[in-house]
């Protein structure tokens, strides 16, 4: 008959401690992921949707008038030294004085379009998020290289498919995984080990935890994080497009008057 072991309070409360720890890691790590591969996305893509749009107007205003205004100098400095002005010369030194300007505008232009046509698609439920994020958490405790001390090979190349899943929300590979990582590891919890085995990965954990946690704060800390601000306060989302739109006006009327200056210019 076999003999009951008892293991020592210290070690089997160690044993509790670290395993609690790593469910732990697991969660910081799928709230940090779930922060930056889709709320942070999100909060972009609607800002880009309500508020976006009037920003690159804004930019265009600006490049606009900083063109005009350097067109001016330009006209200036050929008058001020007697040379002869040449209007296709001075248009190709302003290209290429705006080359870079002018190219991020268009980017931020394909930006605004793209987002927009990514805000038309189907939007996730919360359950569905919510949903997907339980199945990550646990598929972290299994294959992460991080809390995982012993991976092998093939481990780590589920884990990288499992991360990819995962920004591209594809709950049919995320599921397949599940059930890959079930047939293969029954108890996702640390294998037992001697005491100094375990306070190593205790103070692993710890410190992971400590990591994500600030990778956390640091992520709601952002502008992201002010950008949803303003767009859950009605009052500050109206705030804030008025505020653009008087820019803008501020913007074109500066440039109106450019346009007078240089065509007294040119006229002389």
């Amino acid at each position: 008959m076999a003999e009951n072991i008892t293991l020592d309070p210290e070690y089997a409360d160690l044993i509790i401690e670290v395993n609690k720890l790593k469910d732990t890691v697991a969660e910081k790590i799928a709230q940090r992921d779930m922060l930056a591969f889709h709320v942070v996305p999100d909060i972009e893509n609607t800002y880009m949707t309500k508020i976006g749009v009037l920003e690159n107007e804004e930019f265009a205003a600006s490049i606009k008038l900083l063109r005009i205004n350097r067109k001016i100098e330009l006209y200036k400095e050929r008058k001020k030294f007697n040379l002869e002005i040449n209007e296709t010369e001075i248009e190709e030194q302003l290209d290429l004085e705006f080359s870079d300007i002018e190219e991020e505008y268009n980017e931020l232009q394909e930006d605004a379009y793209y987002e927009m046509e990514d805000d038309v698609t189907e939007e996730m439920t919360s359950e569905f998020l919510k949903l997907i994020n339980i199945i990550y958490k646990n598929l972290i405790k299994k294959l992460s290289p991080l809390i995982n001390f012993h991976n092998t090979r093939l481990d780590n190349q589920l884990y990288e498919l499992l991360e990819k899943a995962y920004r591209e929300l594809d709950l049919t590979m995320m599921s397949k995984l599940q059930i890959i990582c079930e047939q293969r590891k029954n108890d996702s919890s640390l294998a037992i080990g001697d005491m100094k085995t375990l306070k190593k990965a205790k103070k692993t954990y710890e410190s992971l935890i400590t990591e994500n946690e600030e990778i956390i704060l640091n992520i709601k800390c952002s502008d992201s994080y002010e950008k949803k601000r303003i767009l859950e306060d009605e009052n500050l989302l109206q705030s804030k497009k008025d505020e653009i739109k008087q820019e803008i006006t501020k913007l074109n009327t500066d440039y109106k008057k450019a346009e007078k200056e240089l065509k007294k210019l040119m006229e002389n």
